[in-house]
């Protein structure tokens, strides 16, 4: 059997039709209705969720160094967890601060590595969580087409391929943190 878009399909008459838009992100099937929307709600709850609870983990760690071992390097080729905490907070300002919600941030990814005037830890702490705040702020406001739309660094893909990459991105970076805390703060 032929459906009327062309595709092949099984028959009976639940697949005598095609899906309807009757309004933005909302499809008509016989005898119901499927909402994007509630999709979209879902999938940016759980992608902020996720980032904050790798934040949440993250800042009793960040707590328990001293300044000296926040801004140390443990071994000559690695950073510090300060300069970690820079680079993620660079990374969130930048793809979906500046790339997504149009914030104008401005990054320096090599200074977030090379970072000789660290920021005291109070700034430090604070901007890392204006990042995060960011992060669902933006992403909370994206719709389903937003969603699938291009990221404007192409070689990531879709937006939504970028917001996986950059919460897995996040969860590296904290386990790596964790190895340098050990390092710096051997108890």
């Amino acid at each position: 059997m032929k459906l009327g878009n062309g595709e092949g399909g099984i028959a009976g008459d639940r697949h005598r039709h095609c899906w309807r838009r009757i309004k933005d992100c909302q499809y008509v099937e016989i005898g119901g209705l499927v909402e994007t929307n509630a999709l979209t709600t879902a999938v940016n709850s759980a992608l902020c969720a996720e980032l904050e609870l790798w934040r949440d983990e993250l800042l009793p760690v960040v707590a328990s160094l001293t300044d000296e071992q926040l801004w140390k390097k443990p071994l000559t080729l690695s950073n510090s967890v300060g300069h970690l905490l820079l680079h993620l907070t660079g990374n969130l300002n930048h793809f979906v601060g500046a790339q997504l919600g149009n914030t104008g941030y401005v990054r320096d990814r090599e200074r977030e590595f090379t970072e000789t005037q660290p920021p005291a830890r109070g700034l430090l702490l604070e901007n890392f969580n204006a990042a995060v705040a960011t992060f669902r702020r933006v992403v909370s406001g994206l719709t389903a087409e937003q969603l699938v739309a291009a990221h404007p660094e192409t070689r990531f893909g879709t937006v939504i391929n970028t917001l996986v990459h950059i919460v897995s991105h996040f969860a590296l970076h904290r386990g790596q943190i964790s190895y340098i805390v050990r390092l710096v703060n051997p108890k």
